[in-house]
Parts: structure tokens; sequence; C-alpha cells
């Protein structure tokens, strides 16, 4: 029987985007340098660096590595400036979990998270579930965000249930002024700005267009809300949404993405720019807003972002959250890189406190060079 490696924490990664140690090729970084991916390469191995000078032992695999009881068949580690990879079986009852456990992986997350075998997810596990789900998101978190209307089918007479569902809920909310004849058309289990359609005319025929086009998805639906001008920052007259992450209950960083020009999607992958906050770049109505929404959610010791536009009327709204903030940042962005090795430090913290390694204190954490403290922004009475 083959001898099993014991981590302290795994990465484990989503096995379409990250190379499993174990396949026979000759790559020699878990990321792809032709997919232009060799940022994350320097960012998952900042992440190990700093795990390691914290004597917390750690590894990087993928969901293609996961076999019985917790153990990974293959992983990447990081010492001396190089990676390196070993085929062989390894285990640890944390695991930082890069995928999604209710989405595509749910089979894999299963057989990682059985409860024989041990392992528990860095991320927590309820919100994971809540997050995932854009219409879960709406349903337990409906006054904070917009109107949404959920899609049952890619049928036409679906497809007018939902027109219907969503004037509805149009006409009884409080900001109906600020919703528009303009409709979004969004995956429900999407991520990065990915499948979301704005439609101006012909509603139920458009639509109806989109889903036959994209039968494997499920579809929500919502108003267009103008927010070029709702919050501008430094005087930018574009689309911006403000992100904020919270840790053990608190404000640990904010940003805001800008939306390229004439594009309501502020996501990164979709061409958005990032920009840091202050604590008081941060409107008070977000910071009011968010509060509201983290006492409802009451997850004290989890990690999470909650993402905010404010409507060119004022009002704030709820985009969406997610348990999964990327360790990454962008070619030659200073601030990002700075701000997301702030950001990793919190989430080696997190996994110190985690694994409950009593005899380390955790304010002498230890992180690679160049590493400043994060600010901590204290939540609004």
């Amino acid at each position: 029987m083959k001898s099993t490696h014991q981590f302290d924490v795994l990465v484990v990664y989503n096995q379409n985007i990250a190379t499993s140690a174990s396949l026979n090729t000759n790559a020699a970084v878990p990321f792809s340098r032709l997919k232009g991916m060799n940022q994350y390469n320097r960012a998952y191995s900042f992440f190990l660096e700093s795990c390691n000078k914290n004597k917390i032992s750690a590894a990087f695999t993928t969901t293609s590595d996961i076999m019985e009881n917790g153990i990974c068949k293959s992983y990447w580690e990081f010492s001396n400036n190089k990676w390196s990879k070993t085929i062989g079986n390894c285990y640890a009852k944390l695991v930082f979990d890069k995928f999604s456990p209710y989405g595509l992986f749910s089979r894999d997350a299963k057989s990682l998270f059985k409860r024989h075998t041990g392992v528990s997810p860095f991320n927590d596990s309820i919100l994971h579930k809540l997050f995932d789900d854009k219409f879960k998101t709406y349903e337990k978190l409906t006054q904070f965000t917009i109107p949404t209307a959920e899609i049952v089918d890619s049928s036409l007479p679906a497809v007018f249930s939902a027109l219907d569902k969503l004037e509805e809920l149009i006409k009884i909310h409080p900001n109906s002024n600020d919703f528009k004849k303009s409709l979004i058309i969004k995956d429900r289990l999407g991520a990065g700005g990915r499948n979301i359609f704005k439609v101006d005319s012909n509603h139920a025929k458009k639509i109806f267009s989109i889903l036959n086009k994209h039968k494997n998805k499920s579809f929500l639906l919502q108003p267009f809300i103008e927010f070029d001008k709702g919050y501008s920052y430094k005087k930018s007259s574009t689309a911006t949404d403000i992100r904020i992450i919270y840790s053990q209950g608190k404000i640990v960083q904010a940003y805001v993405r800008t939306a390229k020009k004439n594009d309501f999607r502020c996501n990164e992958h979709q061409g958005g720019t990032v920009k840091y906050l202050t604590e008081k770049d941060i409107p008070e109505l977000v910071i009011r807003t968010g509060d509201k929404i983290v006492k409802k959610l009451d997850r004290k010791n989890a990690l999470y972002t909650l993402d905010f536009i404010v409507s060119n009327n004022g009002n704030a709204y709820l985009l969406e959250g997610n348990i999964n903030p990327g360790i990454y940042w962008g070619e030659g962005q200073k601030e990002d890189e700075a701000m997301t090795k702030q950001l990793t430090g919190i989430i080696v913290k997190e996994c110190r406190r985690k694994i409950d390694r009593g005899k380390y204190k955790l304010d002498n954490l230890i992180l690679s060079p160049n590493f400043n403290a994060a600010p901590i922004y204290p939540a609004t009475p």
C-alpha cells in the first residue's frame, strides 16, 4: 500500500484550469504559461510560500487527483523559488477549495468532504451553497437584491411566466423607478461575468433565443438598472461596482471594478479595471447595507465577498456574494499585487486558525517578502 504524505493544507483547484502533477507532460508549473496564466503560478507560489513560512505545510493539487477517503494521487509543492511535482498520495484535513462543490465537481467534492474522510473545506459550506446559486442568494437576501425571476426551462411558456413574475416583483418594489425596460438574463450558476445578456426589446423572443443557444444552463431574469453615475470613482462616468471582502464579520478589503466603455459588466474577465478603496471611499449606504447582510448571514468565521452597485437614483443593491475570492493579480499591476498579497495573508491566518495550531500566535504571522498588513475596516454600529 502506498504511503500518504500528510499536509496541513491542500489547495484543490479546478482540473479544467490547473494541470495535475500526475499528467505525463513536460509541465513545470501547475498553470499553463502558454494560456497566459503565469500570474496564477506567481500567486499560488506566494500562497504556498507564506504557509510554509508559518510552519503550515501546504501543497497544490487538482480535482482530477481526488481519490477515495479524501486522498489525492499527486501534488505540486513550491520551495526554493521552484515548483516541484510528486506522483504519490497526499492528504490534508483542511482543503482550500478552488472549485465549486455544488456545481460541476459535486461528485469530486462529495468524495473529498465525506464525513468519514475527516477533510474540511476552508470555505464556508453553507455560504458556498447560497452564493453559488444566484437564485438562492435572491431568496435569502431578497430585501437587498434586484428583483429576480427564475426561468424554469427553455420553453416559451417558461419565458412568459418569468416575465410576468418579474413584472409583479417590480410593481411592489419600493424603488421601482430604478428599473428600466431593458432586462438582464444571467446564468444562475455562472461566474466571471460570463453568460450575462442585456435584452432591450422584443424580450420574449430574444430571451427564448438565448435559452435555446445555452440549453445546458439555467438562467435568471432581472430588470436592468442604470448605475454609471450612482457611484462615481474619481469622476468616472461608467458602470462601477463595489466589492467588499469580509473576514470574521468585518471588512478587510474593498475595491471598485469599473466596466470598459459601453459595457455594464464590471468583471475583470470582461475587461473591467480594479482600484482599491480606503474606508472613507466606501459609500456609507453600502457599508450599512453590507452590515445588515453580514448580520443576516450570521457566518462569523467565514471569508467572503459581497458585490454592490449604487443606482443612478442613489439606491444600493447586492449583485451577488462570492465565497471564493480569487488569488490573482494582473501583469504589472503593482497595487493589485500588493493587495492580493494582503488578502493571501488573511487567508493564511484563517488557515492557521482553522488548523488550530495553538502554539503559534495569530498576530505573529510571517509573510513572504514585500507583504504589508491589510487594513481592517470597522463595521458601522
